[in-house]
């Protein structure tokens, strides 16, 4: 198993590179605003965020580092982090999903490192599934964890994306309140749960996206103009000079 290994410069360098790409690759980047606030969020809790995207990972690095603020660290594919193994720097950790032995090991490693009181960021799926696909099939690693550390909180985070009126995609995101269970629930109950809480509000999540309601949600990021976006600015700058 390859550990964390966060390196506060690195991850501030890397976030100026991040913004750099998100700017240049989305129109916007909206929070809800009836998202829970972080300072109601313990620092060592287990957020767990649906998978659907090669951008995942990217946009919950910007959102930690400019809304959650947490000192947290990420599960990653042991594939993946052997061949870009800078991604330690910015708090990934390794799992090997062939191998039982190897994934006790890394939950293992994450009920101790929330123990020290580190926050850990997981995709239950385990992989990109389509934005609409359901069920969303969850893995039974985060069940595994809350009961090796049943004091931690469980919070969901829910990501959207579509194309709408712009060249650029939007991307939306909604921090939940942590999720209460009864203690009596066996791991694969807990694991439904999860799955059923986390559908629910990833569904309203899409519903108030598709509403095009702007007053729903407060602004991340503002992308680069597009070329509609530059278009309807030369337009309007021709008008105003015909009309003086």
């Amino acid at each position: 198993m390859i550990e964390a290994a966060r390196d506060p410069k690195f991850v501030k360098l890397f976030h100026v590179y991040n913004l750099h790409l998100l700017k240049k690759s989305f129109h916007h980047i909206g929070l809800s605003k009836t998202s829970i606030h972080p300072d109601r969020i313990p620092d060592s809790s287990l957020f767990l965020i649906n998978h659907s995207s090669w951008w995942d990972p990217l946009l919950l690095f910007y959102v930690n580092e400019v809304w959650l603020k947490k000192d947290g660290i990420a599960m990653m594919d042991q594939n993946g982090l052997e061949r870009f193994p800078f991604f330690r720097k910015l708090g990934a950790y390794s799992i090997d999903a062939s191998n039982r032995r190897a994934i006790l090991t890394s939950l293992k490693y994450t009920a101790r490192k929330l123990d020290q009181g580190t926050s850990v960021f997981l995709f239950p799926q385990g992989k990109e599934t389509h934005i609409d696909q359901r069920p969303l099939d969850f893995m039974p690693g985060a069940s595994f964890i809350q009961e090796k550390s049943p004091h931690v909180k469980v919070v969901p985070i829910s990501f959207y994306h579509h194309f709408f009126h712009h060249q650029r995609p939007e991307w939306f995101v909604h921090i939940g309140e942590p999720l209460s269970f009864r203690p009596d629930l066996s791991k694969t109950e807990r694991t439904a749960y999860y799955e059923e809480r986390m559908t629910a509000q990833l569904d309203v999540l899409k519903e108030t996206a598709m509403d095009n309601d702007d007053d729903a949600f407060v602004t991340l990021l503002r992308g680069k103009p597009g070329v509609g976006d530059r278009l309807e600015t030369f337009t309007s700058a021709v008008k105003r000079r015909l009309n003086q």
